[in-house]
């Protein structure tokens, strides 16, 4: 044991006092993990991360138990620490009670794997480990808190409520966060703010409500409410049971009937503080880990993250020859270059303001002969409308950048511009930048059309792997190993926050210098990246940089909406809404609160005894699936679903819509995210318009909203037909679904055909030919399908294997995407856009599944945002090309809307159609015939 105190720690400033308790008590500080529940939290946490190794164990478990380790060494920098572990035999209360914990699933596989490296984390930190057969870490820790709380201020970092009960003055809680970097102080005040009781009545509160995660009972029918109430009027169990006659009936019998059970389960939620345990204050002593030990242990596990937290923590650790072995990034990624300690992108850089016009003019003379430029704003806003330009930072050779500053400087913003927009118009000087559509926005505003957009580094990153973090902080610290100065720290947070314009000018030039400069040093280590790999190039070069063009111009137009038409239809869905509240009173027999999930699931499955589908922690569920389900039986349910759906729709689009017209062009701009989702797709938001139902009678009203900007001018609506379905085709070359397309056939009708074996069709069998030919591509099960088409799992597996025998080629070809992703790690679209999938080789089956189910979608959904982002290009550059006036304003899924003039409406017909099957013939689609259609109306609905 390395005794050695943690004294190599620089004195916590002044701010920090708040947070670090170890400098508000003289006493020392010992820290007490509740190891098990926190590795537990940690793997849940992260496991859809689907981090691994290279060699491909689990991590995630890992890296959130080390993430809560340096958490507490960063913030708190404690004297004393400790991890604290259930031993694997049975305990005490086993023996009390046999069906203690009964209810406990086994630890996943993919947790247990983990457990060893966390051991041997804790070895390498010198951490002591407390475990003693027969007891549990909870009475482990709370005998340690009652033998050290006396010379030390002890902090128990737990996720579990049931430690409440031991805190008190000398002892708090530090619960971890939902991130992975919070850990929040918890102490007798917070104790009642979020559980209603103090500590000192935690054991009695559990006593009476019980704990189903252990198997423990409670009085029956006494919920937390019940019991704070009961509690708070009391003081006591004891106290509450001398009054049993003033207590309600109903709770006043279940008490009762509690009664005989009440010291067992007492007992049961009681932790023991009165163990022995054979530990002195002084072998907890914090001292520098073993870097022999930990970082080969951390470039074995690939947790590059950690290393580097390590390394800025433990000073002494810098010239440990172990810290510099090369690390892999986690979660393991192909294509990350290694990483080294992260360090300051300043250090030997040439950055300059530059605030006077000499110095302009001497920076545009310097400039003549630059071969690219990297570019970056700093504004006041995120908002690109509401934006001033704070100034502009440039940069033509790594390592050297210069900002044009109109914060405290001589220079004229409107002269500065005019002298800069030779430059950045300059369509021979190619640009460079991180998210360069907002700063096309931004500059749009004062009249500058920035271009050509030559190279994106936030996209670039996206190409070569979507499931990776794309801000440039992250970037900068995976692929160059800078640790930025982020906007917060430049400007500050709460009441300490700085107005851009108020910040420091040195201060503000250095971090917008930083910006063009990490650019520029991206795009060199991305375009080498890329060079490898000529379908991810072609992708970048081809569709995602000039698509950032189009999207800019997107949302700057924006689309004018009819206000009143919503105003109208908001209070047509209001009285929709209250009829269908009555009528769901009348159905549970009483008034309550719709919008309650835990009220309705009394109503629904103890007042009327519904059968409930889903348990969650808080009770039966009453989500949208549990509804579909009861629907079918019970009215309640489907006024239910209704409700919900109307609700849903009035808030988020009908009277949320007007509120988001922007005031400056009477215009809705809703904003294109190009890199978010993992197959490639384009995203809106603020608001979103991908997810306004098409088909009900209430999203058919929102699109009626959408109108052109005059009533002179139309809107143009243009959607590939069953694109999906063709895409599969192709992929899948199978001989029927190729033959159906080319003979124009109804798709859905020719599946029924195929299914059903028989040419008389009826609309019930169409359906299901439908709901079969999507579900198929998206990897649907039986159950599944039985609940979409309401038949039995029977009926559903029989026409899924019909279907599998009449379409043999496209279930292979489906089946052979997931062999070779499992073989690769990734799968790709038709052009090569990839998606990695690490959870093909999952041991957990439920995430392994999902990964399978996503491995078959995402070669379809993905090969169909390449297509509709290319004809976006190819629409944008026709329509360029003929100066037209009619301007492209919305992507929805796989169409198009444009407004159009009355002149112009026949023939962007026929350009967006063709463009639009270029696109897709471009993208891929050889062998199966594509369909556009289009139509033209004075509103979305009309046109559509």
């Amino acid at each position: 044991m390395n005794n050695r105190q943690l004294d190599f720690f620089p004195p916590a400033n002044p701010e920090e006092r708040i947070k670090n308790p170890a400098t508000i008590t003289k006493k020392p500080a010992l820290f007490l993990l509740d190891g098990m529940a926190i590795v537990y939290r940690s793997f849940y946490a992260l496991q859809r991360t689907g981090m691994t190794s290279q060699e491909g164990m689990p991590t995630g478990a890992i890296y959130g138990f080390a993430s809560t380790l340096l958490k507490i060494f960063e913030t708190y920098r404690p004297q004393y620490l400790a991890a604290v572990f259930d031993s694997k035999e049975k305990t005490f209360r086993h023996d009390l009670y046999p069906l203690y914990k009964a209810n406990r699933q086994a630890p996943p596989e993919d947790l247990i794997m983990q457990l060893d490296a966390i051991f041997k984390l804790l070895e390498a930190f010198d951490i002591p480990l407390i475990k003693t057969p027969g007891y549990e870490a909870d009475d482990l820790i709370g005998t340690a808190s009652r033998k050290f709380s006396p010379m030390c201020q002890v902090y128990i970092v737990t996720p579990d409520k049931d430690l409440a009960q031991l805190v008190h003055e000398g002892v708090n809680i530090l619960k971890p966060g939902k991130n992975q970097n919070e850990l929040e102080l918890l102490g007798k005040k917070e104790i009642i703010e979020q559980f209603g009781v103090p500590p000192e009545l935690f054991i009695p509160f559990l006593t009476l409500t019980g704990d189903t995660s252990d198997n423990i009972p409670g009085a029956k029918g006494i919920g937390p409410k019940t019991a704070i109430s009961l509690l708070d009027q009391y003081g006591s169990l004891q106290n509450i049971y001398n009054h049993l006659d003033t207590i309600s009936p109903k709770n006043r019998q279940s008490l009762e009937a509690f009664q005989p059970t009440l010291d067992l389960i007492t007992q049961l939620v009681t932790i023991r503080t009165d163990l022995q345990i054979d530990v002195t204050l002084k072998e907890l002593a914090c001292g520098l880990p073993d870097p022999a030990k930990l970082f080969p242990l951390l470039q074995k596990l690939g947790l590059k993250t950690i290393s580097s937290r390590i390394l800025a923590l433990f000073g002494e650790l810098q010239q440990a020859p172990s810290a510099t072995a090369p690390l892999h990034e986690e979660p393991s990624s192909p294509f990350h270059e290694e990483e080294p300690a992260l360090r300051s992108p300043r250090e030997n850089a040439d950055y300059a303001r530059i605030d006077t016009v000499d110095k302009l003019m001497e920076l545009m003379e310097s400039l003549h002969d630059a071969r690219h430029i990297a570019v970056d704003t700093e504004t006041t806003s995120l908002d690109t409308f509401e934006a001033e330009l704070a100034g502009i930072s440039i940069a033509v050779e790594t390592g050297k950048a210069r900002f044009i500053s109109f914060a405290q400087s001589a220079l004229d913003r409107d002269k500065t511009v005019e002298i800069l927009k030779p430059l950045l118009e300059n369509p021979s000087l190619p640009k460079i930048g991180q998210n360069l559509k907002y700063d096309m926005l931004v500059l749009k505003k004062y009249g500058i059309e920035l271009s050509p957009v030559a190279f994106d580094t936030m996209l670039a990153s996206y190409v070569l792997n979507p499931e990776e973090k794309h801000n440039l902080d992250d970037l900068a610290a995976h692929h160059l190993g800078y640790r930025t100065t982020t906007f917060d720290e430049l400007v500050g947070t709460g009441k300490t926050k700085q107005h851009i314009f108020e910040v420091d000018p040195e201060k503000l030039s250095d971090y917008a210098c930083q910006d063009a400069d990490l650019a520029l040093q991206l795009e060199g280590v991305f375009r080498k990246k890329l060079d490898g790999e000529t379908e991810l190039l072609w992708l970048c070069e081809n569709i995602e940089f000039p698509l950032v063009t189009v999207l800019a111009e997107m949302e700057y137009a924006g689309i004018c909406i009819d206000t009143h038409h919503l105003e109208k239809a908001s209070e047509r869905v209001k009285k929709e809404l209250e009829l269908l509240t009555e009528t769901i009173y009348a159905a549970a027999g009483s008034a309550f609160n719709i919008d309650s999930p835990k009220q309705l699931a009394h109503i629904l499955f103890d007042l009327l005894a519904l059968p409930p589908k889903k348990r969650t922690k808080t009770g039966y569920s009453t989500n949208v699936e549990v509804l579909e389900e009861l629907a079918t039986l019970f009215p309640i349910a489907r006024d239910l679903l209704e409700y919900r759906s109307l609700q849903k729709l009035k808030s988020t689009y009908i009277d949320a819509l007007p509120k988001m017209v922007n005031p400056l062009t009477g215009r809705l701009h809703t904003t294109f995210n190009q890199f978010i989702t993992a197959t490639g797709r384009l995203s809106s938001s603020n608001p979103n318009l991908q997810n306004i139902p098409i088909r009900s009678p209430l999203g058919k009203e929102i699109r009626r909203a959408f109108i052109p900007s005059t009533p002179e001018n139309w809107l143009l609506s243009a959607d590939y037909s069953q694109i999906e379905l063709r895409i599969a085709a192709e992929i899948s070359g199978d001989p029927q679904l190729l033959e159906a397309f080319r003979n124009r056939e109804d798709i859905h009708t020719a599946t029924a055909k195929v299914i059903f074996d028989t040419d008389e069709i009826t609309s019930d069998m169409r359906r299901k030919a439908k709901e079969v030919n999507f579900g198929v591509l998206y990897g649907i099960m039986p159950f599944g399908l039985s609940r979409r088409l309401n038949i039995p799992q029977k009926e559903a597996k029989a026409i899924i294997d019909t279907y599998i025998s009449k379409y043999p080629g496209l279930f292979k070809a489906l089946q052979e995407i997931i062999v070779t992703g499992r073989e690769k790690g990734y799968v790709t679209t038709i052009l090569g856009r990839r998606r990695y999938l690490a959870d093909l080789n999952s041991r957990n089956t439920n995430l392994k599944k999902a990964a399978e189910r996503a491995a078959m979608n995402t070669p379809i959904q993905g090969t169909a945002a390449d297509i509709i982002k290319c004809a976006m290009n190819l629409c944008s550059s026709r329509m360029r090309h003929l100066n037209m006036k009619s301007v492209m304003l919305l992507q929805v899924h796989d169409e198009l809307l444009f407004e159009t003039t009355d002149a112009e409406k026949e023939p962007l017909s026929k350009l967006v159609e063709q463009a639009m099957i270029d696109a897709a013939i471009r993208c891929g689609l050889k062998n199966v015939p594509v369909l556009v259609d289009t139509g033209i109306g004075k509103n979305w609905l009309e046109a559509h």
